[in-house]
């Protein structure tokens, strides 16, 4: 199985640079399926790693030029337990420099005119290549969810802290979560018993009718008319497979609510950089700058606050999906196909509420347009109910 992974890396790779350079090694990667335990549950299974995660033997960069010694620790206890259980490290994947904005070389698989998104970039494009089976990534407000869209993979993001962040270098202790990018659904679902704790298997298929709400007002007028055109043509494909749509408001002013989940993200990059920021300002990239800036101008008290209405927020969203009986929400990955050129890796508006409220989320894509780019949605579950939520995806 790995020869065809490898030539197709060898063949595309110089066009799509989702690999950081120098992470990628033909012979050890070769060695390493030959040689291994094919019993394991992921025997041969490719994989990539953001390159803000920690994997032995691999320098983890973040994107920078800042010394990589500043970065420096134990190997992530998500990816000892993916190549505990058989999973082959094929190289570190090219990520936004420390998970923000600045984007790496990545180009989309797709069409390589466009963005993969980000900050997960290279996991995103990595998988969508054909490169790996599957792929780490992070999001703190949508650099798994929305690069999986972009490229037409498989994406999840679990409950907040499902799945365990240490060895990973921090963009927001508050919002941050672990990600998975997978080829397919079966690939993800083999996946996710081994990456996520306390994985509780699900039933083999759903015994009632889920119960789907679309976000309405503010939140889905983001979406541009294609993307809504779109998206509402999957809504009746899922009203025809007998599930029950419920059309919500989702709040009045999601603006509101995404500036919140900004002002937190930036305020704690900040605590987490400010012993660097005064050898290495000049060295940082100019949206990571502009980050820092700001999170470093955000008051202790202004932090405070923001948290406090981050935490009624998911208390009001976890009320609002009982209230209503809602299984899960199904809604756009973004307001727009990837972006053209690869200098934005593309609009958080639709993503940050979810990872603000740390709901689980899966997305698969639902149809190309005539550039090739994938439309593609995101399933978002109940609060620690990863496993209903893989059915239910699983279902639609």
């Amino acid at each position: 199985m790995g020869k065809e992974y490898i030539d197709e890396i060898l063949r595309y790779e110089p066009k799509v640079r989702a690999f950081v350079d120098g992470t990628f090694d033909k012979t050890n990667v070769l060695d390493t399926i030959k040689n291994q335990n094919k019993n394991l549950p992921l025997s041969g299974v490719l994989l990539g790693v953001k390159d803000i995660i920690n994997v032995v033997k691999f320098p983890t960069r973040c994107g920078s030029e800042l010394p990589s010694s500043l970065f420096d620790g134990p190997q992530a206890s998500c990816v000892t337990r993916l190549l505990k259980a058989g999973a082959v490290m094929v190289g570190k994947t090219v990520t936004a420099e420390f998970a923000a904005s600045d984007p790496g070389p990545t180009r989309n698989p797709r069409n390589l005119s466009y963005s993969p998104g980000g900050s997960s970039s290279g996991s995103a494009a990595a998988v969508a290549a054909g490169f790996c089976d599957i792929a780490l990534g992070t999001q703190t407000s949508g650099s798994v969810i929305r690069p999986a869209g972009y490229c037409g993979t498989f994406g999840y993001k679990p409950s907040f802290g499902r799945i365990a962040s240490d060895g990973v270098l921090p963009f927001s202790k508050s919002m941050d979560h672990i990600g998975l990018f997978a080829k397919d659904m079966p690939t993800m679902t083999a996946t996710l018993p081994i990456l996520v704790t306390d994985w509780q298997k699900p039933e083999d298929s759903l015994e009632y009718k889920p119960v789907i709400g679309v976000p309405m007002g503010s939140y889905i007028d983001l979406a541009m008319p294609h993307v809504k055109a779109q998206f509402e043509m999957i809504i009746g494909a899922i009203k025809n497979m007998d599930a029950i749509v419920k059309p919500i408001i989702l709040c009045d002013d999601i603006a509101s609510h995404n500036d919140t989940h900004d002002l937190i993200a930036n305020a704690e990059l900040y605590q987490i950089h400010k012993s660097w920021v005064k050898d290495y300002w000049e060295i940082y990239k100019p949206m990571s700058r502009a980050a820092l800036e700001f999170g470093q101008n955000v008051s202790n008290k202004t932090l405070t606050e923001s948290l406090d209405k981050a935490r009624k927020m998911q208390s009001w969203m976890q009320q609002l999906m009982v209230e209503h009986a809602i299984d899960a929400w199904i809604a756009p990955v973004a307001p727009d196909l990837a972006p053209k050129g690869i200098g934005s890796t593309g609009d958080f508006r639709m993503n940050a509420i979810w990872s603000s409220a740390g709901l689980p989320i899966i997305t698969f894509p639902t149809g190309t347009d005539n550039r090739n780019l994938p439309y593609s949605v995101q399933i978002v579950g109940r609060f620690g109910r990863d496993e209903s939520l893989l059915n239910i995806s699983r279902y639609l």
